[in-house]
């Protein structure tokens, strides 16, 4: 049996026995209604305001940094020459606000890792950087010799050799050049 042409089925309603009642889509014809107002023009929409970071306002000055009177109400950094103002063509600026990071701190040579770290030598006592070469150890031959068993002999054992998560890390002083510690794996 064929199915009916398009004339024939648009002349019997459609099956009510979906169990929804979905109302049919509105006609194209039938539009939205256009809004009231028109939008805003360009200088009505945007607007200057005075401050536009409001949070951002500069920080006000405790009264224990503020210099004495002799100083001309000046901002002095403990560092810095006391009652000297910079000058910019003749003309006094504002002080120059020098903000200073502390100090890092040394870890003990015992919890280095794989990466370099900030340590105190015991050998030179200088906070030094490690420099970090990457040798063979017990997992990279340990791993060559499994793949040689495995019959991945034609180079592929040798990929451990290659990868610095499977070398021991030495860390040595850059100064001094004394083995500080080895990471093994």
């Amino acid at each position: 049996m064929e199915p009916p042409s398009y004339e024939e089925a648009s002349l019997h309603p459609p099956p009510l026995s979906t169990g929804l009642n979905i109302p049919p889509p509105p006609s194209y014809d039938a539009s939205l209604s256009s809004p009231s107002t028109p939008p805003p023009t360009y200088g009505e929409a945007v607007t200057i305001q005075a401050d536009p970071f409001p949070g951002l306002t500069p920080a006000s000055v405790p009264a224990a940094v503020i210099s004495p009177p002799q100083n001309n109400g000046s901002i002095i950094h403990p560092h810095a020459q006391v009652g000297v103002r910079p000058t910019v063509n003749g003309r006094q600026t504002q002080p120059v606000v020098v903000v200073t990071q502390p100090t890092p701190v040394p870890i003990r040579v015992t919890c280095l890792r794989d990466s370099p770290g900030l340590v105190r030598c015991p050998h030179c006592h200088h906070t030094v950087t490690t420099k970090v070469t990457y040798l063979p150890g017990r997992t990279a031959w340990c791993l060559c010799i499994l793949l040689t068993l495995m019959g991945l002999v034609c180079g592929f054992c040798l990929i451990p050799f290659m990868i610095h998560g499977l070398q021991d890390a030495h860390h040595s002083c850059p100064r001094c050049g004394n083995n500080l510690h080895t990471y093994t794996r």
